[in-house]
């Protein structure tokens, strides 16, 4: 009987006789699997979930941290931290809500200092009503405002990062999270992706650095299509953007 073996990790064996060797009757080796093939492997799930979670920093102006879930549906849910203001959100569709905290409102009064008195009055006037609220707006022009929450449009955001390479090198292994793992780097003429895998076994993406709109973006991946649950604020606790414009002083 033609017996043929798979390897998961390197394809097929070989086939031959009962005893799985070739055609010699010695065992066949596995074929081994390139840096590219096993980047290309993980970058293919990472494009192809319909939800996971990120967590890690937006390295722009001020270096932000994030934490959020998002799907392929328009759900994004979590919060953003920056120059120590904590703001949490929430995105349906096309609407998005914003909380912030206080340091954030008062970080917005500091910063209408610069444009006068009036800009002054109006920060404190816009914090008071936002204090405890959420701030509603369009979803699309607040991901196209913000880096961090740009993270939160899947159909867009991660458009550049490449769903195949043809060349890759790996780094050193580590240990993270007890699992020993490898950082698989593409260089490509406008910069490089880098995604971090298991040692052995299948690719699953469990980081992944690239840009967005040249920003340098470094995020742990988790929560592989896991729902994600979004609940939209209470209509009292929600107030409108518009009312609230004083909080960004250099806004049109």
């Amino acid at each position: 009987m033609m017996v043929c073996t798979v390897v998961a990790a390197g394809g097929l064996a070989g086939c031959g006789g009962s005893g799985g060797g070739n055609a010699e009757g010695k065992p066949s080796p596995a074929r081994s699997v390139s840096d590219a093939q096993r980047m290309t492997e993980a970058l293919t799930l990472f494009k192809g979930y319909r939800s996971f979670g990120l967590e890690g920093e937006v390295r722009d102006e001020v270096n932000t941290l994030v934490d959020l879930h998002v799907d392929r549906q328009g759900n994004c849910v979590g919060s953003y931290r920056n120059l120590g203001a904590t703001t949490e959100f929430v995105v349906i569709g096309d609407r998005a809500w914003s909380a912030f905290d206080e340091k954030g409102l008062s970080s917005s009064i500091e910063t209408a200092r610069y444009m006068g008195p009036d800009a002054v009055d109006a920060a404190k006037d816009a914090a008071a009503t936002a204090r405890g609220k959420y701030v509603e707006s369009s979803a699309a022009e607040l991901t196209e405002a913000n880096i961090a929450l740009s993270l939160c449009r899947m159909d867009r955001a991660y458009a550049d990062v490449p769903a195949s390479v043809t060349s890759a090198e790996h780094s050193r292994p580590r240990t993270e999270k007890g699992e020993r793992r490898v950082s698989l780097t593409h260089t490509h003429e406008d910069g490089e992706v880098v995604v971090e895998v298991p040692k052995a076994g299948t690719p699953k993406p469990r980081r992944i650095e690239f840009e967005v709109r040249d920003v340098p973006v470094l995020v742990d991946i988790d929560d592989y299509d896991v729902p994600v649950k979004v609940q939209r604020p209470d209509t009292s606790d929600v107030v409108q953007a518009e009312d609230v414009r004083g909080l960004n002083p250099f806004a049109d």
